[in-house]
């Protein structure tokens, strides 16, 4: 429950940090680079700049990809089910199946152990690359093509991207 608490106000925080989308999205503000300096200026204001737009986008890739993959969504549900009962255990707690006997420790195991090749043939490693590779394209084309503002924040322009 703390754990729930914190992430909640942690993302009720980068909220406040998300850019609107019209200016995210401004298409007059597109620009190419002239050089490699500029782009180097670009990626390292723009990157900083929508961090939390990109990284709103990055969870939309993944939500998309863990609901276009129904095996992936059952092999994600089920470790994280097995995780969850296994954690609102008491304390000490331990399970007697076919005469042995399993502490927590030795559940949390066998779980990872259920886990891993469960989310190896759902193909989670394809979908964590795929995100990735297309989060990097995205944020490196958008940050890049994005042109910075002027000293006084109202107008976009070249002149103010010399290097």
């Amino acid at each position: 429950k703390q754990w729930y608490q914190r992430r909640v106000r942690g993302a009720l925080a980068k909220k406040d940090s998300l850019r609107p989308w019209q200016e995210f999205g401004n298409y007059n503000r597109l620009s190419k680079p002239g050089n490699a300096g500029i782009v180097t200026k670009r990626l390292s204001h723009n990157v900083m700049y929508y961090y939390t737009n990109y990284a709103f986008i990055s969870a939309i890739l993944i939500v998309y990809c863990i609901i276009s993959s129904p095996l992936l969504l059952l092999a994600i549900s089920v470790s994280a089910a097995a995780c969850y009962l296994i954690s609102t255990q008491k304390e000490g707690k331990t399970v007697h199946i076919g005469g042995h006997t399993f502490t927590p420790k030795d559940q949390a195991v066998i779980c990872a152990c259920i886990s891993l090749p469960l989310l190896f043939f759902a193909s989670a490693g394809t979908v964590i690359f795929w995100v990735i590779g297309l989060t990097a394209s995205l944020v490196g084309i958008h940050a890049s093509m994005m042109a910075l503002p002027n000293e006084d924040g109202t107008e976009f322009t070249e002149m103010n991207e010399s290097v």
